[in-house]
């Protein structure tokens, strides 16, 4: 089994207790999901942990793969600049997951952004610090970036490694008339069906989703996830929805797939 844990979290700064402080208490259900799917993470014990980010060094006509054999990053941007980490990469996987597939290519950033180290946050407070190996999105046709997976899973493979993937994404940042981006009504009914559709494992749904939908509820979820689900396509990986709220204008899902 190469992939031993994957899944979807979300990326709000917020959510890190020396951040969010006292608000922290309005997004208690993700905290407990972050929480139990950071045990599980652990209890898989994988070599190396892959990261799909939306923000970051994001592509265009290909898939950003970060190369490099040691990462750092802090909060700064968000009134922390204490909180600060450092990371081995796993550059073995990342040049061969670029020699593998035509729609990837190299990085050479070492900085990582909060679209990684906010899912990271809980698994190092759980005892959990392996390689990384940061992932980009690439704003190219789902389909094309759930090809990307099934590409980076045979690589995954032919090494032999144990790896988790962590798919990292906010869902509507439209959810209220305080939200981020404001507020749009589509914010709501585009959360409520991708949850649905993660729910039921509906990759097809997800992969064909409504692009005008998508862009009115001005997510960062759609991308990172195709690639996760590429990366499973062939497994017999179940999701459970963890937990789903929008308690500042953002939709936060967190989701925990598991090998049956």
């Amino acid at each position: 089994m190469s992939i031993v844990f994957a899944a979807i979290m979300p990326h709000p700064p917020i959510l890190i207790p020396a951040i969010g402080g006292k608000r922290l208490a309005q997004a208690e259900k993700s905290k407990k999901a972050l929480e139990e799917a950071a045990r599980r993470l652990k209890a898989a014990n994988p070599d190396t942990i892959i990261v799909i980010t939306p923000h970051g060094a994001v592509g265009q006509a290909s898939v950003p793969v970060y190369t490099s054999r040691v990462f750092e990053g802090n909060f700064a941007a968000f009134g922390s600049a204490k909180l600060s980490y450092s990371f081995k990469g796993d550059s073995e996987l990342a040049l061969n997951i670029i020699k593998d597939t035509h729609l990837s290519g190299a990085c050479p950033e070492t900085l990582l952004d909060h679209g990684v180290l906010v899912p990271l946050h809980y698994p190092l407070v759980a005892g959990v610090k392996k390689p990384l190996v940061p992932i980009a999105i690439a704003f190219m046709p789902l389909s094309r970036l759930f090809d990307f997976g099934k590409s980076l899973h045979q690589t995954i493979e032919r090494l032999g490694r144990r790896v988790a993937i962590i798919a990292s994404a906010d869902m509507s940042h439209r959810l209220t008339a305080d939200a981020p981006a404001g507020f749009s009504p589509q914010g709501k009914v585009f959360d409520e069906k991708l949850v649905e559709l993660v729910k039921h494992n509906a990759v097809q749904g997800i992969l064909k989703f409504d692009a005008d939908l998508a862009e009115a509820a001005g997510q960062d979820a759609l991308w990172s996830i195709a690639i996760l689900l590429g990366a499973l396509d062939g497994q017999s990986a179940q999701p459970e929805v963890l937990s789903y709220e929008g308690p500042f204008g953002v939709g936060y899902m967190v989701t925990a797939f598991t090998q049956k």
